[in-house]
């Protein structure tokens, strides 16, 4: 019996390969399929980790932050035997969520949207869940012990953005953020603003109704019309940078002649717009695949490693600032 387990679960190194072979061929002969539930239930396993997103819009998974991190945790867990059960919830609702009120899962990795003070009450709530926990991109608060965070270094990618079109002869800068508060957008907009600062230059924040195009171009169009045009416009992420070019060009705008445009990011469609966004690389795939591994070795060693893991960001250069 331990033989066979060991084949069944990869353990190959404990064995012949002419044992491997002969446990191999037997099974193939007995069309043998091993029961997940089973197994899992004499673990105390159950073979999943639930994804919880926490926006308050229905089309969360069309955010490409989102859906990368999403790919790089799912890719990592598949690979290792486990399951991913993925829910995108309201913050109201967050309370009724049936990963919360079921024993589904064996941990949980979060994304929160909200102020500070939202985040936290939400934290609370998974925190009495009893299950590990890795957040992404913010900073898990004090009152969670078996947790990691997970983030990109956003301060500093707001600060490259700024410095660069500083330093190309931009004074007036304008940041494009969503009404809908997300803590990397705040480290962004707390990174340009520490650039603008240094440099005695100003920073406008722009907040959109929502990351859509139209919603972004309605709101440049209106502070435009109020304030004038800036020397350049910082789309808080690549979907906002894009808006703000074709904005600039359907109105004759030279961009960067007249106007100055950012992203961040750099998804693959800052190579869809001419001239190409410039924006920032985000290690987004690579941050959801090592959530799912720290959080695969917590489950196997009963408790993270580290607190938190913070990845750099670097500058991509394109012809729009």
């Amino acid at each position: 019996m331990t033989t066979v387990s060991n084949v069944v679960n990869g353990r190959l190194e404990l064995m012949s390969e002419a044992t491997r072979e002969r446990v191999a061929a037997a099974i193939r002969e007995l069309n043998y399929r091993p029961n997940a539930g089973a197994r899992n239930l004499r673990l105390s396993q159950r073979g999943a980790v639930g994804l919880i997103v926490v926006d308050e819009s229905p089309r969360f998974l069309a955010d490409p932050m989102t859906s990368n991190i999403l790919a790089g945790i799912s890719n990592y867990l598949s690979g290792n035997g486990y399951g991913l059960l993925v829910t995108g919830i309201r913050r109201a609702a967050v309370a009724d969520l049936h990963l919360l009120r079921r024993d589904q899962t064996d941990g949980l990795c979060i994304m929160a949207s909200g102020t500070q003070q939202e985040r936290r009450a939400l934290y609370r709530q998974f925190k009495d869940t009893g299950q590990p926990i890795v957040i992404f991109q913010d900073e898990a608060p004090d009152f969670m012990t078996d947790t990691l965070s997970i983030r990109q270094d956003d301060h500093k990618a707001g600060e490259l953005l700024a410095e660069r079109l500083i330093q190309r002869g931009a004074r007036r800068l304008a940041l494009l953020v969503p009404a809908q508060s997300w803590p990397a957008m705040a480290e962004r907009q707390a990174g340009a603003l520490a650039a603008a600062t240094r440099h005695g230059a100003k920073l406008d924040t722009v907040t959109c109704g929502s990351e859509e195009i139209a919603d972004t171009q309605l709101a440049i169009a209106r502070y435009v019309e109020r304030s004038g045009l800036p020397d350049a416009l910082l789309g808080g992420n690549d979907q906002m940078g894009c808006a703000a070019l074709t904005w600039a060009q359907d109105r004759n705008f030279a961009v960067p002649g007249d106007v100055r445009v950012t992203g961040c990011n750099g998804f693959a469609f800052i190579d869809y717009v001419r001239p190409r966004l410039t924006s920032i690389a985000s290690p987004a795939y690579e941050m959801g695949k090592q959530g799912g591994a720290m959080l695969l070795q917590r489950l196997s060693e009963g408790r993270f490693k580290q607190r938190e893991m913070l990845f750099d960001v670097t500058l991509v250069p394109g012809g729009s600032d």
